[in-house]
């Protein structure tokens, strides 16, 4: 008796937990503050939509919101106009959005999302030695690292906060503004 509860009990509690991630929808929480995020953030140079290296020391001094994400993916889709909203307003206050697509594809299957969803901030392609360095795996990265995944790092460089799941306009208000005020 015990061997057959155990064995269709660990599959019923499986399919509560599945139902209820999916059954949250906007009614529950769209992101999760991820703890540790401290010290500095690693250096990376990843390619941009164009084939052209981009370093995280083009953005130094600037605060840094490093998101990755990718367009087949619900909860990135949700956040990415809050995301172009945000950047439009305080891009001239020392901020930027740096998206790094993990589309298998790459450009074939981002160059045309960003241009139709007018992204307007840097769009770069995910590197194997990125992933590893921001907490991903090689082998499949898509199934390692939780997406939308999004890093704040202020301008000397250091982790401010991880966050996964979709960001809020309030979350970024909250955590990123005052980071704009300091300089």
């Amino acid at each position: 008796m015990k061997k057959f509860r155990a064995r269709w009990l660990i599959p019923l509690l499986l399919a509560v937990v599945l139902v209820a991630l999916g059954s949250r929808g906007r009614g529950g929480p769209p992101f999760m503050r991820v703890p540790g995020a401290t010290g500095p953030a690693p250096a990376w140079s990843l390619k941009d939509l164009e084939g052209r290296m981009v370093s995280s020391t083009n953005f130094a001094g600037k605060v840094v919101l490093l998101n990755f994400w990718a367009t087949f993916c619900p909860p990135c889709l949700e956040e990415i106009p809050d995301l172009v909203a945000f950047q439009a307003a305080n891009a001239t206050n020392g901020f930027t959005v740096v998206g790094v697509a993990m589309d298998e594809n790459g450009v074939e299957a981002v160059k045309p999302f960003v241009q139709a969803h007018k992204l307007n901030y840097p769009v770069l392609l995910v590197s194997p030695e990125v992933l590893l360095q921001y907490g991903g795996a090689v082998i499949d990265p898509t199934a390692s690292m939780p997406l939308p995944t999004t890093y704040v790092i202020g301008r000397d460089g250091q982790f401010v906060a991880h966050y996964i799941g979709a960001l809020t306009p309030a979350e970024l208000d909250k955590v990123v503004l005052p980071l704009l005020t300091t300089h």
